[in-house]
């Protein structure tokens, strides 16, 4: 197969990247061919991103059924202070949690991206949450305030300059800043981080 012959076939992978229909080893096999300086096919993978983004954003807004609405302000009425879930314990003394993937509170921090917190250090203020980033979604620009780790569990998440999919794992050190968090058809990931972190940009 000649050179030209070749890049002609990964071409066509671009789109399967930019959908994050690839496998790990094929989506890193393409991002070092890109890396290596093919234009072509970073022209075909930056054309197929842009229409992959628009996707998210092209189905039309449809009104919730009349229902909704009641059963929503039913579910806030008999809700209170207390937590919404009592997580399974082993045994009395509380040193052993298991929390049910149907358990606990999702909260939004920005518009399509919601976190669930799991577990906070009483002492180092570290939290252990789940974070879920809706497609198309994104974090404004930010500071750690300590080491922040991400583990990908499912979907893509585009992080410093990054592509990231199930399995994949990021670190930020502290002090370091995210100018770019991003996923373009939906994420869930690990987050152990500290509690708090300063938003440079409130996008």
């Amino acid at each position: 197969m000649t050179d030209r012959a070749a890049t002609h076939d990964l071409t066509g992978v671009a789109a399967l990247y930019a959908l994050g229909a690839l496998s790990q080893r094929e989506a890193r096999s393409f991002e070092e061919h890109i890396t290596d300086g093919c234009t072509e096919c970073r022209t075909e993978l930056e054309s197929f991103e842009v229409t992959v983004r628009a996707l998210g954003f092209s189905t039309p807004d449809v009104d919730p059924p009349s229902r909704a609405r009641a059963e929503l302000l039913a579910r806030v009425g008999s809700s209170s202070s207390e937590p919404s879930f009592e997580p399974a314990r082993s045994d009395e003394t509380g040193q052993f949690v298991s929390i049910h993937s149907w358990d606990g509170e999702w909260r939004e921090l920005v518009r399509g991206v919601l976190l669930k917190q799991l577990h906070v250090d009483p002492v180092t203020r570290i939290t252990t949450s789940l974070v879920k980033m809706m497609p198309g979604a994104s974090l404004p620009v930010h500071q750690h305030t300590g080491v922040e780790q991400i583990f990908i569990i499912e979907g893509d998440c585009q992080v410093a300059g990054h592509r990231l999919t199930s399995g994949d794992y990021h670190r930020a050190a502290a002090g370091s800043t995210h100018e770019s968090t991003s996923t373009v058809g939906g994420t869930l990931f690990l987050l152990i981080a500290p509690e708090r972190y300063e938003v440079l940009d409130a996008r």
